[in-house]
């Protein structure tokens, strides 16, 4: 039997590499480390979403269908806000080249999920999928209150996942209403604050939000208590757009705030806070649209100012708000301070809900 040469110095040299680099690996390990692990928080489609929310089901501007009283917006708290009188409407089918013959139809649909986490690159949404340092390019371990001490500015932060979450679309509950379902047919991961240069920084987002500047003061902030009454008895005034209710102040648009002591309210203003510049990006092109007022029959059109009074959110995680929805910027004293459990990480993941008025094709 022939003896095997003895091996080079290059492969002594490249053996011992490998040898040095998986125990360097096996030491730095998430799994051996004290960095809190990323858990599956993925909910259940039947039992954790709030399908009451979908309610009330309007036909041409009269409710004909509701279901445990749920709140609707109309034009009292806001002139924008739309439920329309008529039945019949038409819409433009690019693809035939005229119009077709709808009814005018609204309803409350599920579109987004967001979650609002402390850990950078740790998706519980996605399964758990924990991305470790891969994507951690100016992400931040988040806190949720920094000390009490003089020499200490008290300050949280968070990381924001934004994901399309079209259930109707993914159950297969409404089938050939292109003009009254959301534009994305699939689930997907839209938008992630640790890629994100401005996220954790609040002078860089001043250059592209420069009117943060203009709504600093305590004055303009002193309007907020006006928003955070209308929005915990109903909804949110579309007119105090550098307000999130009861939460805190839009602005800057940034994952810094100085809403410490309740993480609950804290990942409701930083979740309120990207929904407004996602309404506002020009580059890439906004990707939250204005879906209830009356120029949106055929679709979704951009709206630079975020439509606060169409939307209502669920609690999914750590435990879901099944009972109820509330609005953007309703007190969390009503809905959610009994829904954070330090024991998970304080993270928070949402569900948003859209108000659709929209044109039901017949013919």
């Amino acid at each position: 039997m022939s003896v095997s040469p003895k091996r080079s110095l290059i492969e002594n040299i490249l053996a011992a590499s490998m040898t040095f680099l998986l125990l360097a690996l096996i030491v730095v390990s998430p799994a051996n480390a004290d960095a809190p692990r990323c858990e599956n928080n993925f909910p259940d489609l039947v039992s954790d979403i709030n399908w009451k929310t979908v309610f009330p089901f309007r036909l041409g501007g009269h409710v004909i269908m509701n279901y445990g009283d749920m709140k609707d917006n109309n034009v009292t708290e806001n002139p924008d806000d739309f439920n329309p009188s008529s039945i019949v409407c038409l819409c433009h089918d690019n693809a035939l080249g005229y119009d077709r013959l709808g009814s005018y139809i609204s309803f409350w649909e599920p579109a987004r999920v967001i979650e609002v986490v402390r850990q950078p690159n740790c998706f519980p949404f996605l399964f758990g999928m924990d991305f470790g340092d891969a994507l951690n390019m100016f992400g931040a371990f988040g806190t949720p209150g920094q000390g009490n001490s003089p020499n200490t500015v008290e300050k949280a932060f968070y990381n924001v996942h934004y994901y399309t979450f079209p259930v109707m679309a993914v159950m297969d509950l409404i089938v050939g209403a292109e003009w009254c379902t959301d534009w994305y047919q699939d689930i997907d991961l839209m938008y992630f604050s640790e890629v994100d240069p401005t996220w954790n920084n609040d002078e860089l987002s001043i250059f592209t939000n420069p009117e943060a500047i203009a709504f600093g003061n305590p004055i303009a902030q002193s309007l907020c208590a006006v928003d955070c009454l209308t929005a915990t008895a109903g909804f949110p005034l579309n007119a105090l757009f550098w307000c999130a209710g009861c939460w805190g102040s839009m602005y800057p648009f940034t994952g810094n705030t100085g809403t410490v002591g309740s993480p609950v309210r804290t990942t409701s203003l930083l979740m309120a806070r990207l929904l407004s510049r996602l309404a506002r990006l020009p580059i890439p092109p906004a990707v939250e649209y204005d879906t209830s007022s009356s120029t949106a029959k055929c679709g979704g059109h951009v709206r630079p100012i975020l439509k606060k009074s169409q939307y209502k959110f669920q609690t999914l995680f750590p435990i879901p708000q099944t009972e109820w929805s509330h609005s953007l910027g309703s007190s969390t004293f009503a809905w959610g301070e009994h829904r954070n459990i330090p024991a998970t990480g304080e993270h928070q993941i949402y569900m948003m809900w859209r108000k659709r008025n929209c044109c039901l094709k017949l013919l």
